[in-house]
């Protein structure tokens, strides 16, 4: 099928079992043999990769080491070794970058690549993922799973269905029918809860959705319903990002040990915002767009993103939106690994107040310019650490919430 003038090419590309192919390059020893990627100590320490071997012993991702050590005695146990990964994964998309210069990273082992218009230099969108494919294999000896589409979505669906390794081609105008077989919980959006109420609606593969009225997903899950029905039919104009072509204040925190104490989180996504505040002030910035990354014991991500009202550097602000989008991006009891905040659509210069604006904002603003000052001059312990400011703006939030301010 000839693409038109409008249509996208879009491939995902993911590495078959990452962690534990990228430590079989560095120890082939471990080739054809059951290895367990979990963090060694904590009682509670569960699988966070395997490899085949490990998976046709019964082990399963997610599963606690202790029960997994039972069903595999012989099994190799290896801790993640996050610099390593972070290493492979930079190799990875160096080696993607000669085939689009449009790339967008997803987490270690996977990225997307927009193709549209290459057809000149590599052929076309299927040759080209061939192509990519082949040389990560030969450069970096690592396998790939390759899914090719017009969107985002779907070349990620069209990857995972192709595992252990493979490349699936998804044309233009088929997206609903190679959808269609497929269970509902590989479209974005649907967790554990969902598939379960998807599921006492009768509705278990993607096909369910498309055929069910709209008024009746609306009315069982709201806007969720309508998002959900567009994706059963391979609909997503989510653009391909390359993180270079946006100027962004990124914070990251990874937890001294994994938790799902909700308490606990609000006060390291405090901290996040308190330092992108910071930064944000002293490049004279806004942000007008705030991204929150979740990243799990086990490894998976869910993530999210919200548009500001307005231009904002205020610490309080930035936490008031980031704290709900953490509401709606946290759907899973798994205990949470680290924390990713990205701010984007950064402005620079002053923004004009309403008439009717605030008055708090700006005392706000007097304080947070009077903590910058205090760090900037005597360090940041002259005013206790973060944790314990955090705490302080934390109380404060919440008497604003109960209506005592």
């Amino acid at each position: 099928m000839n693409n038109g003038s409008n249509e996208r090419e879009v491939i995902h590309i993911d590495i078959t079992g990452f962690a534990v192919a990228v430590e079989r390059v560095v120890r082939p020893e471990l080739r054809r043999r059951p290895v367990i990627v979990a963090p060694i100590g904590p009682a509670r320490s569960v699988v966070t990769a395997l490899s085949q071997e490990a998976w046709e012993a019964g082990i399963r991702k997610g599963m606690v080491l202790a029960k997994a050590v039972r069903y595999c005695r012989d099994a190799v146990i290896l801790p993640p070794n996050e610099p390593l990964y972070a290493r492979a994964s930079r190799a990875i998309f160096k080696v993607l970058q000669n085939f689009s210069p449009v790339l967008e990273p997803s987490g270690h082992g996977h990225a997307y690549l927009d193709v549209t218009g290459t057809e000149r230099l590599f052929g076309p969108a299927r040759d080209t993922a061939w192509r990519a494919q082949r040389e990560v294999r030969r450069q970096l000896h690592l396998d790939a799973t390759v899914g090719v589409a017009s969107n985002k979505m779907v070349s990620k669906i069209a990857s995972a269905v192709i595992k252990p390794v493979g490349l699936q081609d998804v044309r233009p105008g088929e997206e609903p029918s190679f959808l269609a077989p497929l269970p509902v919980r590989l479209l974005p959006g649907v967790g554990p809860q969902t598939e379960t109420q998807l599921a006492e609606l009768n509705i278990r593969i993607v096909r369910d959705l498309t055929v069910i009225e709209l008024e009746h997903l609306t009315l069982a899950f709201g806007r969720l319903g309508i998002v959900l029905h567009e994706r059963a039919l391979g609909i997503d104009n989510t653009p391909v990002y390359p993180p270079r072509s946006m100027p962004a204040v990124d914070q990251e925190k990874t937890l001294a040990e994994d938790s799902n104490d909700y308490g606990l989180l609000r006060v390291l996504l405090l901290e996040l915002c308190e330092r992108a505040g910071e930064r944000l002030r002293i490049d004279r910035q806004r942000a007008g767009q705030l991204e929150l990354r979740v990243r799990y014991s086990d490894y998976r991500e869910d993530s999210g993103k919200t548009k500001l009202s307005s231009p904002l550097q205020s610490t309080s602000a930035l936490y008031a939106s980031a704290e709900l989008l953490l509401e709606r991006v946290l759907t899973r009891r798994t205990r949470v690994r680290s924390l990713h905040l990205r701010l984007v659509e950064l402005t620079s210069g002053p923004v004009q107040l309403g008439l009717f604006a605030d008055p708090g904002s700006s005392r706000q603003a007097r304080l947070d310019a009077s903590l910058d000052a205090l760090r900037a001059r005597y360090g940041a312990g002259v005013i206790g650490s973060r944790h314990q400011t955090s705490d302080i703006r934390l109380q404060t939030s919440n008497l604003g919430k109960e209506g005592h301010l």
